[in-house]
């Protein structure tokens, strides 16, 4: 870890620009606003490699998160707050330092005869499991607003209706995927924005017990298309999912497969209130998209039915949260979020998970132009299917340093 984090601050420190002189302008963590902030970073620090037109930003933070856990969670990953690993059973409390959510941007734009060519790269030190490593979050080339190829946001999530939590992963319930795909978007009318992709699926998965065993595998890309509207009020999104997904069970009594398809569909937005306050929403369902939650009960969803054929569950997601700003250097975001899945029809143990709930409040403050504190409740239930629950608890405090 000491090692890592030597060689990311020594990069921050070559590569870091100067620093941001608007001191009422919260550096967003994740998300459209984070890309919006970008783009005016680019406008205001530009630079240009020389002998050509391409204009260049280079930017990040290191940040610093202290963690104080009522009971330790299950697995690895402790740096942020997974309701699905809260344990069950007895539990000592945690105590932690990270510094994992640390993170580096490059964003360019060279202007081509068809429009302006943008590059982007984000990366961080927070793989989902454990460790402090490098991990590349986003790595893509845009021509405008029609067309995106490479590891970015998914279209089937909302990235202008994400919380600015200081926690890391964010809420249960909402969708949230970076991954890899190609995608057209065609602008139309007053704000509104037709788009559609392929996506990387990462549908495999493998499990069951000594007598059992269940593996599934991606026929095709994942489909994936969203309708958008934009404007002064806020913004409004309705997108939709295909999957296409081959499951094989292996057993005493033989082998069996089947082929099952998965859909989903999601309505999220942000609503403007009163002069500087937003409310986010989103309400997701769909079968086999598990994955595509922030906190996933199960990567592909598939269950064994009452029939005795394997099928996939439906998942279901509502988040609701309210950005509030005290003052020009004073935030508060809050609110709640929930995740569940449909046992109709389905055959399941009764310690499997059936739902999680996911509540935070925050208080952010802009210190000086480069210094940004914060503090953060997390709490957490899980439930399983048998009807027994578990909850958690946990306090945060943030301390980033931006550098553009």
């Amino acid at each position: 870890m000491t090692r890592a984090l030597a060689a990311w601050a020594a990069a921050l420190v070559v590569l870091g620009a100067a620093a941001a002189d608007d001191d009422t302008d919260f550096a967003a963590s994740r998300g459209s606003a984070l890309e919006a902030q970008l783009h005016e970073r680019l406008k205001a620090r530009v630079r240009t490699i020389p002998g050509t037109d391409t204009e260049y930003l280079i930017g990040g933070y290191l940040q610093l998160d202290g963690m104080a856990t009522r009971k330790k969670q299950d697995g690895d990953e402790q740096d942020t707050f997974f309701v699905s690993a809260t344990p069950f059973g007895p539990a000592d409390a945690d105590y932690r330092l990270s510094v994992r959510q640390s993170q580096i941007n490059w964003l360019s734009r060279t202007p081509t005869p068809v429009g302006h060519l943008w590059s982007r790269v984000e990366a961080n030190l927070f793989p989902l499991d454990g460790t402090t490593a490098p991990e590349l979050n986003q790595l893509f080339v845009r021509l405008d607003d029609w067309i995106i190829v490479g590891k970015t946001y998914s279209t089937f999530m909302d990235d202008g209706a994400l919380p600015t939590t200081l926690d890391y992963n964010g809420p249960s319930g909402i969708t949230f995927v970076r991954q890899w795909l190609a995608r057209a978007s065609i602008p139309f009318g007053s704000g509104w924005a037709f788009q559609a992709s392929v996506e990387e699926s990462q549908a495999d998965l493998s499990g069951g017990g000594a007598l059992v065993s269940v593996r599934s595998s991606a026929r095709r890309p994942d489909l994936a298309a969203r309708l958008r509207w934009e404007g002064d009020a806020g913004h409004v999104q309705l997108a939709g999912l295909s999957r296409s997904i081959d499951v094989v069970a292996d057993s005493p009594l033989g082998t069996r497969d089947r082929h099952v398809n998965g859909t989903g569909v999601s309505l999220s937005g942000s609503i403007n209130v009163l002069e500087e306050d937003t409310l986010l929403f989103q309400a997701v369902t769909g079968k086999g998209v598990g994955r595509y939650f922030n906190d996933p009960l199960s990567a592909t969803g598939v269950a064994l039915g009452t029939d005795r054929r394997f099928d996939l569950l439906r998942s279901s997601g509502v988040t609701l949260y309210y950005q509030h700003k005290w003052a020009p250097e004073w935030m508060t975001v809050a609110g709640a979020s929930t995740l569940w899945t449909s046992d109709d029809g389905q055959l399941r143990r009764p310690e499997e998970l059936h739902r999680l709930v996911y509540a935070s409040a925050n208080l952010i403050h802009r210190l000086t132009p480069t210094l940004i504190v914060g503090g953060e409740l997390l709490w957490g239930e899980a439930t399983q299917v048998g009807g027994a629950s578990a909850t958690n608890l946990r306090a945060q405090l943030s301390l980033r340093f931006l550098i553009f």
